[in-house]
């Protein structure tokens, strides 16, 4: 560095010599400058390079720190050694000019739909919340049944005592009918997420029917009950597929509590947007094979009932709200 400063002394000393005489050319010395100047030049190039380089390096070193993720309580760590996913959540692509009902974005109304087909009667809007439900909540969890994580799931609303609604994949649960049982046989409800996870918002009624009715006679065949609930993929739905799930007897149910925890945030993000924004008659969506949703669980249930909330299924909530 020293050297640096000793080249701009000099240089500067020089330059202010040459503006304040009459202009005498004195080649080998410009020469001699320039040359001083360009090693000047690249020595400043090579020290920046350096140091910016340094900075990366430094991530790795000791003394550098960087917020660490919320440790997770001691009992559930095994619950994260296995991220194993079976459905990777995404918002579906929309045809320019079309737009697909969200229900976090557009509470009570629908997207377009194929030509001719008509608004949705009344009865078969989506229900988000539950009025009237008292201090009340659901937790509900979609895109199962997922291998080596439903079971992790059932462990922790068992060890707290608490029941939740599963909206489960036709063919998930076709696949793995002992998961689906394990659901039931820990008091929980199942309930449809559609045959494959497709978005359905502008498929007919006739497809959009098939689709549910085939998904309903799989999740009917394996726990001997009648499917009640349908949760679109996506959240994403059009007018038919609302008039779809009425003809099979099944009522749309989405939510009112989206923390986005298929997108990683991490246990303590998902804790915090669930309490920043639950409310009396709240259905609370999260997702399988989430390690943070895993780990968040215990926490969430039991901040929600420090706040003095009582923690349904889906059919309960619906049942204290006297919803038909």
């Amino acid at each position: 560095m020293s050297q640096v400063v000793k080249y701009v002394a000099e240089c500067w000393s020089w330059g202010n010599r040459v503006f304040r005489q009459p202009w005498r050319p004195d080649w080998p010395v410009i020469i001699l400058r320039l040359e001083q100047f360009a090693t000047l030049v690249g020595l400043v190039a090579v020290i920046m390079t350096a140091g910016g380089d340094s900075l990366v390096r430094s991530a790795g070193k000791p003394g550098v720190h960087f917020p660490a993720a919320p440790t997770p309580p001691g009992q559930y760590l095994e619950a994260v050694k296995q991220p194993v996913m079976t459905i990777s959540p995404v918002v579906p692509a929309v045809a320019k000019g079309e737009t697909a009902f969200t229900p976090g974005d557009q509470p009570g109304g629908w997207g377009s739909s194929p030509p001719g087909a008509a608004p949705p009667r009344q009865d078969l809007q989506p229900l988000r919340q539950v009025a009237g439900a008292g201090h009340r909540v659901a937790i509900t969890f979609d895109d199962g049944p997922s291998p080596g994580w439903t079971d992790r799931y059932l462990k922790v609303l068992a060890a707290m005592g608490t029941r939740a609604t599963f909206f489960m994949v036709g063919s998930q649960a076709v696949a793995h009918p002992d998961l689906v049982k394990a659901v039931l046989a820990g008091n929980n409800e199942v309930a449809s997420h559609s045959w494959r996870h497709a978005n359905l918002s502008m498929v007919s009624r006739e497809a959009a029917r098939e689709d549910l009715s085939q998904t309903a006679s799989a999740l009917a065949a394996i726990t001997g009950q009648k499917v009640k609930y349908f949760r679109p993929p996506y959240g994403a739905m059009g007018p038919n597929l609302l008039a779809a799930a009425g003809d099979v007897g099944e009522k749309t149910v989405t939510w009112s509590v989206d923390p986005r925890d298929w997108s990683n945030p991490g246990p303590q993000a998902i804790i915090q947007r669930v309490m920043a924004n639950v409310r009396d008659g709240s259905i609370i969506l999260l997702h399988e094979a989430h390690p943070g949703t895993l780990v968040a669980l215990p926490i969430l249930i039991k901040e929600l009932r420090d706040r003095g909330y009582e923690i349904v299924t889906v059919s309960e909530l619906i049942a204290a709200g006297k919803i038909p």
